[in-house]
């Protein structure tokens, strides 16, 4: 079988592409705002997770022991115990996005920078398709190919529930990694918080934001830094249609990489970004226009088991068996966590005015 004559080798090509990919966008581009938010409260790549077919974790959901009332120092103590951790078991889930070039297209092309220029254009088209899928598919729950990744809506999901509820608080019953939100319902953090604007913003949507933000605020850690708001496209248009005169936006800081020039729109203090993939999807005839999130509490864990997994883009190698052929690929492999679910929100129907 031939092989190519061009000179530029496995280790420049991978070089070459792995930056161009990092500089990812074409067009079919659209915002990733969770990425973003998610680099900017835990920094790019992290937090991460090291080895093992299962992570293990647990949440808080009793208090151990209770008080002793002391009035002479002679009262018998109360040493009845309950257990303190219910366990979180999730198992890390991957997705692969391969990049090849063939020998007859560095033939044709004619020349090793052509070759570069070919490599580095699919690779930065590739990085672009793997944020957009992972971006979408963490926010509905809809992409097949990461179905053994949990979402915030997990209805469409091989994994079956998501992490948030478009159900009344204290009544919600998804189980994630054999945490059961029903079972204890009775707790702060086991349920998130919901809001149903019924179709009409003009009436309910902006109270209905504001009520829920304070319930979601009040079951937060006491560091805020996590609160962010993703918004439809059309929920966005009509906030901002309803407080347009007292509006305000806030320049974001130079932490963790970002942009201190970027203007952002913020609700009592949190930031909202467009996400371009709520509102155009249904769950229970409840449309999912906003979702409020903490990402102190919930958010996504990185694997490092065989390198990195936050969109690591692997050298060109040769395939062989038959095929002149060079591949590479780009990695994602995690899962999403969570510590608790009290300080996130769902609200449903936004999207008419």
């Amino acid at each position: 079988m031939p092989t190519t004559t061009l000179t530029v080798d496995n280790e420049l090509l991978s070089a070459t592409s792995i930056e161009a990919a990092k500089e990812a966008r074409d067009l079919r581009h659209v915002a990733t705002p969770f990425l973003a938010e998610q680099a900017r409260v835990h920094g790019e790549g992290q937090p991460s997770k090291g080895s093992g077919h299962k992570w293990i974790g647990s949440f808080q959901t009793g208090g151990h022991s209770s008080p002793t009332k002391r009035q002479t120092g002679y009262e018998q103590m109360n040493l009845s115990f309950s257990g303190v951790l219910t366990p979180l078991v999730l198992s890390p889930a991957e997705v692969s996005y391969p990049i090849g070039i063939s020998a007859v297209e560095e033939d044709l092309n004619g020349g090793d920078l052509q070759t570069i220029e070919i490599a580095s254009r699919r690779a930065k088209a590739v990085m672009n398709t793997a944020k957009r899928n992972f971006e979408e598919h963490i926010l509905t729950g809809g992409v097949s190919q990461y179905e053994d990744w949990f979402s915030l809506e997990g209805s469409q999901s091989a994994n079956g529930d998501g992490f948030l509820e478009a159900t009344a608080y204290g009544s919600q019953n998804n189980i994630i990694g054999g945490f059961n939100k029903g079972t204890h319902a009775a707790l702060a953090g086991a349920n998130n918080q919901f809001f149903d604007v019924g179709s009409s913003f003009n009436s309910s949507g902006l109270t209905g934001i504001y009520r829920t933000l304070i319930k979601a605020r009040a079951r937060a850690t006491d560091d805020l830094s996590g609160l962010t708001v993703f918004m439809s496209e059309k929920s966005m248009e009509n906030y901002k249609r309803t407080i347009q005169a007292n509006e305000r936006y806030m320049v974001m800081d130079d932490r963790d990489g970002v942009d201190a020039a970027n203007m952002n729109l913020m609700i009592s203090g949190m930031p909202a970004h467009v996400s371009t993939f709520l509102g155009s999807y249904t769950v229970d005839t409840k449309r999912h226009s906003i979702v409020m999130l903490d990402l102190n509490a919930i958010y996504v864990c990185w694997s490092k088991v065989i390198r990195d997994g936050y969109f690591s883009m692997s050298d060109f190698e040769n395939v062989g068996n038959g095929y002149n052929v060079r591949v590479a690929e780009i990695l994602v492999r995690g899962q999403l966590w969570a510590e608790s679910f009290g300080s996130s929100a769902i609200i449903a129907d936004a999207e008419t005015f």
